[in-house]
């Protein structure tokens, strides 16, 4: 059996996957659309020319650079992701950008189908990506793995209807232009969970986010993320006592992720000349969103992944208050630092977090209760270094060595009833 991994992107997951099957030795190929080729010139070149229009397309590429598997086992078909990186660059997140979001899917899709399945036994596609991919194999007889990386469309859908009700100032173009395509991507999806012979879930949250939808679960395998290779540096990591309080948010910034809960809830600090946030990544926001706050408050944009690790251990505690997530890498991310975390009810890596010993949960969207966490941490700081050990040990009980091995294991035994793995 011989599988093909086709993502648009090359995040960690993508990449953890691909190397779950080299090991396995069952990798053909990983279909992809951008990656990183530090010898092509072609990439060099364009490098330059966005250089001279002060667009720094070398750090873009940096986040798409292959680590976990050969460069020879990958096939990429760039410029549907070039096209899309350039108008997010020029015109920020909107219905253009959305729009070419769709398009540029859609192409690499097609072009999966039709050029990347020679001598496949199985594909793994990426939920909303993979429609052509998969009605191509099925007419191949080529097994289809299917990968939801998060809630179900309208499960989703309908929290941030509820919170835009709730908060109309937060509403934007960008969100009613997704409202009016919600009917068409839902079907897409549909059609594509129908065609798959196994679906990967990250989390129990995502599987039961499809069941509450009346979606069949009985394919579905919920394998929560791995963490990365634990730092026992973490345990001295932290403020120490020393100057304020430090909290971090990791990732988009945005409404889904909770982040105008985050700052109401920072607002209301009783504690808020003892603390700092410290924000990384790209914001969402709308802007009248951003205005008035304290000074204890800094926002540094998105920086790159080596850095954000530096972060994590230096930080006292990650503030995830997402209002839904099927996972939460950066919980995992942190854990492996020794770094603490608050998160929701409504985030699939909750499953990782014990109240009291290595984190905080407090219900999704409930900004009293994520005030009260947050200067419950403030004014026990003693506490809050202890976490650091349970935080450690929660990276250590379940690391990407696991999920590749149970990720293996489970796939074999749905496609290949004969097998026998560990």
């Amino acid at each position: 059996m011989q599988i093909v991994l086709a993502s648009p992107g090359t995040g960690p997951h993508v990449q953890q996957v691909g190397r779950a099957f080299f090991e396995a030795g069952i990798l053909l190929r990983l279909a992809t659309t951008l990656a990183a080729r530090p010898d092509s010139g072609w990439q060099r070149g364009m490098c330059r020319v966005a250089r001279m229009i002060g667009f720094d397309l070398k750090r873009q590429l940096e986040r798409r650079r292959i680590r976990e598997i050969p460069l020879s086992l990958v096939k990429d078909y760039p410029w549907p992701e070039i096209v899309r990186i350039a108008v997010g660059c020029l015109n920020g997140k909107g219905p253009l950008e959305d729009t070419i979001f769709d398009w540029s899917n859609s192409v690499f899709d097609r072009w999966v189908g039709a050029t990347a399945l020679e001598k496949a036994g199985a594909v793994y596609g990426y939920e909303y990506s993979c429609l052509a991919t998969f009605q191509s194999a099925q007419k191949q007889g080529i097994r289809r793995i299917y990968d939801v990386p998060a809630p179900h469309h309208d499960f989703v859908q309908d929290i941030l209807e509820k919170e835009l009700g709730l908060y109309p100032e937060l509403c934007t173009p960008y969100q009613k232009h997704i409202k009016l395509r919600q009917k068409c991507r839902t079907e897409r999806r549909r059609q594509e969970w129908e065609l798959a012979d196994v679906v990967i879930a990250n989390s129990e949250f995502t599987k039961s986010s499809y069941r509450s939808h009346g979606w069949d679960v009985t394919k579905v395998c919920a394998l929560p993320l791995g963490a990365p290779p634990c730092n026992g540096g973490g345990l001295e990591g932290g403020t120490r006592g020393q100057g304020p309080l430090r909290f971090l948010s990791a990732g988009t910034f945005s409404i889904r992720k909770g982040a105008h809960h985050l700052l109401n809830a920072w607002r209301d600090l009783k504690s808020g000349n003892l603390a700092r946030l410290d924000v990384y990544g790209s914001v969402e926001l709308p802007r009248q969103c951003l205005q008035g706050l304290p000074d204890s408050v800094h926002f540094y944009g998105s920086i790159p992944h080596g850095e954000l690790i530096t972060h994590y251990r230096q930080a006292d505690m990650l503030v995830f208050p997402t209002l839904c997530d099927g996972f939460g890498m950066v919980v995992a991310e942190g854990f492996a630092q020794g770094l603490p975390v608050i998160t929701t009810d409504r985030a699939g890596a909750a499953e990782l977090v014990k109240h009291g010993s290595n984190g905080l949960i407090v219900p999704a969207g409930n900004v009293e209760a994520l005030t009260e966490a947050l200067d419950w941490c403030v004014n026990h700081r003693q506490e809050l270094r202890a976490m650091r050990k349970s935080a450690l040990d929660a990276a250590a009980a379940w690391q990407w060595t696991d999920y590749r091995r149970v990720l293996v294991k489970n796939i074999l035994q749905v496609l290949e009833p004969k097998y026998s793995g560990n």
